[in-house]
């Protein structure tokens, strides 16, 4: 193989992922974006007119808008406090050497394996406020008073799905974690030991400011799946009841199910530049949390 063969080679492999990448990404944001103006639709999809803000403005004098995002800034607290706060308390447990670890490991991160989809309608069921395995099963401890109307209560509806939704990707979490406290030196330890530190001391002075940036990731990722949730509401209260649960990712397929794809297309846009609002100073805040190693 010449020289000139061997500096081109890698372009083999990465122009089709490229090529893969441009056409189903980059594409599709520079359309939703256009789109995003004008008045597209399946009626006139082959010639949309240019509206200029009006998709913008209708959205924010929508009734539905402001809870929904109200909704998805509560989800995606609420949610990322849960997956990471129990994500890093297991993955501490888990660290650990004891008999059954590796079972204990593989069962926790099964339920990120399952569809959404999947969780979601076996939760719905799960919930049932008459016949559901939960209610039945409290009633059957003598705890009958705490048999709730899971899904049907607007007042506890969303505490409902954040509570499925972070039980359904703790267990990722719980490994991005893991991973980063098996990459720290035993040496460290060994070195905190000699000097009579505490399990407390190694933990807090130790573990943690070594875990950071691993934990900063967990919370990063949480919360853009926050604000980009979709599935779990979809499946087991459809943005009920009385749009309790109403997000942006549905209000946005909402439009699109009826075709209005010029104002789907606005309701994403807004909810990108939500992501990046709250991410930027984000990812500024948790870097700056990071030791210096």
């Amino acid at each position: 193989m010449s020289k000139l063969e061997k500096k081109y080679y890698p372009l083999v492999f990465v122009v089709p992922a490229l090529i893969i990448f441009t056409l189903f990404y980059v594409c599709s944001i520079a359309g939703g974006f256009v789109f995003s103006f004008t008045n597209c639709s399946i009626y006139n999809f082959e010639s949309p007119e240019f509206i200029g803000l009006e998709n913008f403005k209708d959205l924010f004098a929508s009734q539905s808008f402001l809870p929904a995002l109200g909704h998805t800034f509560s989800f995606a607290v609420i949610t990322t406090v849960i997956k990471v706060g129990l994500g890093l308390v297991f993955a501490l447990l888990l660290n650990r050497a004891f008999k059954g670890r590796d079972f204990f490991r593989a069962i926790i991160f099964l339920p990120c394996t399952i569809g959404a989809l999947v969780i979601g309608y076996v939760f719905t069921f799960i919930l049932q406020p008459d016949t559901g395995v939960l209610n039945e099963f409290l009633r059957g401890i003598g705890l009958g008073g705490l048999a709730l109307n899971w899904l049907g209560d607007p007042k506890i509806v969303l505490f409902t799905v954040c509570a499925v939704e972070s039980w359904m990707w703790i267990g990722f979490n719980t490994a991005i974690i893991l991973a980063g406290l098996q990459s720290i030196s035993t040496d460290v330890y060994e070195a905190a030991r000699l000097d009579g530190a505490s399990a407390w001391q190694t933990t807090r002075h130790i573990t943690l400011p070594l875990v950071t940036p691993s934990i900063n990731t967990t919370i990063t990722l949480c919360v853009i799946g926050g604000f980009n949730i979709f599935d779990i509401v979809m499946s087991m209260t459809n943005g009920g009841p009385n749009g309790a649960t109403q997000v942006i990712s549905k209000l946005s397929y909402d439009a699109m199910r009826i075709g209005t794809m010029g104002y789907a297309s606005a309701i994403n846009l807004i909810q990108f530049l939500l992501i990046v609002i709250v991410i930027s100073p984000l990812l500024g805040i948790l870097r700056r949390r990071e030791p210096d190693i």
